[in-house]
């Protein structure tokens, strides 16, 4: 006889009120049971498990109706009026009950901390969530326009490297940026996919690691379709921007592309740089995508949540990017690069419309998953 038939048979005389008791033992003994079973897996009673969470880089003054960041389009698009304040993370998380989520990470390699703060907050369950980082981007024009989109393929982190003042680099060199674990520029460190530490000829514990991600290409690939024909809105001052531009890709109007982006703690620009970028993204893509974007934060995402991946946090392979263009990478004719880098920062004609291009691609997707989420829970498309 197991203990509930013991206790409901009323042994030992106990009748009716021994039953309602050796009832109540078991229903603590029970929830004492669910308890520990939650505590064992890293999870409380009240755990929070979005289906979506939209990663936004930064946020300027207030989440609504002011000069908007990358967080504020999803927050009055989506009515995001639930906050909940997470230890360590300055931006509370914000929500509308329907499992869609956004946060502000922070910018540069320094989003990772955000990342990492998050997964390790016990009331999240982030296994099956779905993460959209959604910001804006610099453009190479030789591989698209300014207002447009690009779900990025591979995320490549531009820091790992040697570097010499361009003014004091050999006439031969294009730039003074070499790989590290190289001699020179363009050439192929020995360890492309685990970059040993500065100076150390054999990879080892503790080096610098993978230098370029590539994001799910079945996920991306999905999100691409459902969002190839979207049409991304034009305008006459976008148009006469694109003008200043050569480039055949530069000049098209705004639309929907995939392409590798390359992150950096640093804001550069110029043509020299350019070129240090594109050449640094086919090399460690092994020219399967090229450098459509440049950003900050992309590496540092990507670092962290392939280690909460490993972890078994989150799932990476849940995992997207979707960079839209708010400036070029280069000047336009008849601007220095110092004189178009701080006229793009003080005054730049593409900065609302690759916030708008943002959410209007990405909830295509985030739309899709939460709208149907029985089938995508279980099963990554």
């Amino acid at each position: 006889m197991d203990f509930s038939s013991f206790c409901a048979s009323g042994a030992t005389g106990g009748g009716i009120r021994f039953a309602n008791r050796g009832s109540m033992i078991m229903k603590r003994w029970l929830a004492i049971l669910g308890g520990l079973v939650l505590a064992w897996n890293g999870y409380g009673a009240d755990v929070i498990a979005p289906k979506v969470l939209v990663i936004a880089t930064y946020e300027v003054g207030k989440d609504r109706g002011d000069v908007p960041g990358e967080l504020q389009g999803w927050v009055e698009h989506e009515n995001l009026d639930q906050a909940i304040k997470v230890p360590g993370i300055e931006h509370p998380l914000l929500t509308n009950g329907t499992g869609l989520y956004a946060m502000v990470s922070g910018t540069t390699s320094r989003s990772a901390i955000a990342m990492m703060t998050l997964a390790a907050d016990p009331r999240f369950d982030l296994r099956q969530t779905y993460f959209l980082l959604d910001g804006i981007a610099g453009a190479d024009p030789a591989n698209m326009s300014i207002g447009s989109a690009a779900w990025i393929q591979y995320a490549v982190d531009g820091d790992p490297g040697y570097e010499i003042d361009n003014r004091e680099t050999p006439a031969t060199w294009p730039y003074g940026i070499i790989a590290l674990g190289a001699t020179q520029p363009g050439q192929p460190p020995p360890h492309l996919d685990s970059t040993p530490a500065a100076g150390v000829s054999e990879n080892s514990a503790g080096g610098v690691g993978r230098v370029a991600w590539q994001i799910n290409p079945t996920l991306v690939a999905w999100a691409y379709g459902l969002t190839k024909d979207v049409a991304i809105a034009d305008s006459p001052a976008l148009q006469a921007w694109r003008a200043k531009f050569p480039e055949p890709n530069a000049q098209k109007a705004p639309g929907v592309i995939e392409g590798a982006s390359l992150g950096t703690d640093k804001f550069w620009h110029g043509p020299i740089m350019n070129k240090w970028g594109e050449d640094w993204v086919n090399m460690y893509t092994r020219n399967a995508a090229p450098m459509v974007m440049s950003d900050c934060e992309d590496q540092g995402i990507c670092l962290a949540l392939a280690q909460l991946d490993r972890l078994h946090k989150i799932d990476f392979k849940r995992f997207l990017i979707l960079r839209t263009a708010s400036n070029y990478t280069v000047p336009g004719q008849g601007l220095t690069p110092d004189k178009s880098l701080f006229d793009n920062l003080a005054n730049t004609l593409g900065y609302l419309p690759a916030l708008d291009a943002g959410y209007q691609v990405g909830s295509v997707v985030t739309k899709e998953l939460v709208k149907n989420w029985a089938k995508y829970r279980d099963t990554v498309p």
